[in-house]
Order: structure tokens, then sequence, then C-alpha cells
């Protein structure tokens, strides 16, 4: 475990776990010799069918959460020409995802509950060149993805779930990714669970997942099984266009090892969020708060709503003050130049939560010192 954060430390936004137990995986992985794709990553694999007791789906490993919607893209077959409804209100992977399929991005707005993008905009923005929704789990909290599948199937579309935030949280009893369409997770420095870098996608059609294999693996048609054996396959033929983005054995065995204790990251992450939502409860006058006792949430962040987006500025200074990193998740996706002609639909909600969210320090193992001193901070700012 990580030694605490001292009094006078700067408690930062993210802190990844990397104990002994992690550190040795990865030197057991190095020590072996086998950099590359291998039985590591496999195993890897499996750990994340077995959590997320996986049944007649299966997961295909990839070094990012970015390469795996950009795949889940390509495995649909988007191109030129197309039309992807997403969140305005995300992380900017997903829309490049996306346009590097060639297709274009529609930006929809989300709802003001949980943050993920809302049905009813979704079926607004639908037209003959729509083949795809991006929908997204806003900081662990589950989007309504089956009303989004509902609205694909009326439609002949397709849900590609990013799902980055959410590796272990549940809707309705129900494991994210154990359900709906396509389902990207993140393995980043960052998330519930770190291979440094990775990503996976979940699908429910075996048939896909060999063209995921040819996908992220420059398009060869018979390597994977062999490198799962620690071989390469000298035979083969290069079947479609395909990417370097597979993850390999040291990242793979630190997921692993991760994967042993994400059940405990996920109850402590989980337990600070309900200190500061008790902490911070009587602050009601200036924050709205998730509608969510974050028993089936696995919190990837805990995110502050003011109800006046104008102190967030000053907000942000006071707890730099005070030793407390905080950070903004997310812009609009409608503010960036590469995205500015993008078509799009009303965004009201987009531009009020992008002024007013505020992201404050969640971690593994944080103390409840730590938690404490946060919740005083804030406190601070209005009391004077």
């Amino acid at each position: 475990m990580l030694s605490s954060i001292a009094p006078h430390e700067r408690v930062p936004v993210y802190r990844p776990y990397l104990g002994a137990e992690v550190q040795q995986a990865a030197h057991r992985a190095l020590a072996a010799g086998w950099l590359g794709m291998g039985p590591l990553t496999r195993q890897f694999e499996e750990g994340i069918e077995s959590f997320l007791g996986l049944s007649g789906r299966r997961a295909v490993s990839t070094n990012s959460c970015t390469e795996a919607l950009h795949l889940a893209g390509q495995l649909i077959g988007l191109g030129p020409g197309d039309e992807v409804i997403c969140p305005a209100f995300t992380y900017v992977a997903g829309h490049q995802a996306i346009s590097r399929t060639g297709a274009d991005v529609v930006l929809c707005d989300v709802d003001d509950t949980g943050l993920g993008i809302d049905p009813a905009r979704v079926a607004e923005l639908v037209t003959e060149r729509t083949r795809a929704i991006l929908a997204v789990d806003y900081l662990g909290l589950p989007c309504r993805l089956d009303e989004l599948v509902e609205l694909a199937r009326r439609h002949d579309l397709r849900v590609i779930e990013d799902a980055a935030h959410a590796f272990g949280s549940r809707s309705d009893g129900r494991p994210i990714g154990s359900f709906g369409d396509i389902t990207c997770f993140s393995f980043g420095p960052v998330k519930m669970i770190t291979t440094l870098e990775g990503g996976a996608i979940i699908t429910p059609d075996p048939a896909d997942v060999q063209a995921l294999h040819e996908l992220r693996h420059l398009g060869i048609n018979a390597d994977t099984d062999a490198r799962y054996r620690s071989q390469r396959n000298w035979e083969f033929d290069v079947v479609r266009q395909g990417y370097r983005c597979h993850l390999g054995s040291v990242p793979a065995a630190i997921g692993i090892a991760q994967l042993d204790l994400v059940d405990e990251f996920i109850r402590n992450r989980q337990d600070y969020c309900r200190r500061y939502d008790d902490g911070l409860r009587d602050l009601g006058e200036h924050l709205t708060f998730f509608d969510t006792d974050w028993k089936d949430v696995a919190p990837y962040i805990y995110v502050l709503r003011l109800r006046d987006g104008s102190q967030r500025p000053a907000l942000i200074r006071h707890l730099a003050d005070q030793g407390i990193a905080t950070g903004i998740h997310f812009l609009g996706a409608h503010e960036f130049s590469f995205y500015a002609g993008s078509r799009r639909g009303p965004l009201p909600v987009t531009e009020a939560v992008t002024q007013q969210v505020l992201t404050l320090p969640l971690h593994p193992y944080m103390d409840d010192g730590v938690v404490d001193r946060v919740i005083r901070a804030v406190h601070a700012f209005w009391e004077a």
C-alpha cells in the first residue's frame, strides 16, 4: 500500500496504486523475456471476462481505450459519409476515435441527472446517414443504455458504449459490459485499474473476435493464438487494413495484479465518495449532488457540480492554495476548433455543466485525514 499523504503534501487528483505486488508482477513479466502480446495478454482478457461474469461474450485487449473505440468503429464498418451521434460532454478521445474512421461526429446533449447522452435528444438527430450512437458512462454512473439500444434497434443502428469510467459499475444489477452492444473499457494510468496504458473491447458476437484480433495486429489473420503461447506464426496472410494496438505482456501482467485488487479499489472509492457527500451535503445551496448512494457505482472520479459556475475559477485557486489539486471533466466538444462545424442539436445542459463541474481528489487508499482535509477546504471557500 502507498504511504499516506502527509498534512503538508499536495493532494493530487489521481494517484494510481503501484504497490509491491504490482511491481513484482511487472518484474516477473520482464524476467520471462517475452515482452509482446503473449499468454499474459490472454490471461488478462480471461480475468476481465471472469470479473464481469461474461457469458457468451469475449474481451479483446488493446493498448488504450481510444484504440478500442476506434477498432469498434472499424468493426461495424464506419467510414466517410456515415454519422455517429456522440455526447458533446465527454473527453475528446471518443470523438477522435470516431473521426479517425472517416465518419462524421454529430454532437448531442446529455441529460441533467447522470450527464450521459440523452436518448430523447439522440432521437431528434437520427438521419439516413446515422450508423451508430456513442454512449458514455460519466464518472462511473451507468448511462441509459437500455433506452439507447432500443432506439438503435428501431433505426438499425449500433451502440458503442464508452465505459472508460465504469469498470466495475452495475446497472440494474448487471455489470457494465455484460449486456448491450459493444463496450469499451480503459485501463489507463488513472483508471479503476491500470495496465499503465490499455483498454479492451467486449463483444457479444464470437465472430467479431477474429476480426478484432486482425484489426489490432496489422490485419494478420493467423498469429494471435501462437502469440498467446509465446510463439510466432511465420506463415500468415494480411486480410484487411489493420493497426498496431495490441496489449503487451508487461502491461498485461500489471493488469492481472490490479484485477486481484479491484474489488477493494471499488469499495474504498465508494467509501470516499460517500464521505464527500456526507461532508459537503450542507452546502446544498451551492452544490448539486448526483442521485446515487454509490452502491452499484465504481467511481472513477468525484465531481462537484456548482450551482453558480462563475465561482469555479475562484474555488480552483482557493483549493490550490490549500495544496489540493482539482480537474475539469469535461469541456464541450463543440468548443474545439476541430468540431466547431459538426452537426449538432441544442446543447443547453452541456453548455451549463461544462462551467459547473469540478473534480476533487479520488484514488485508492486515501486516508480519512486527506478526505477530511479536502472537505474542510471546500467548506472554507464559502465560509470565507
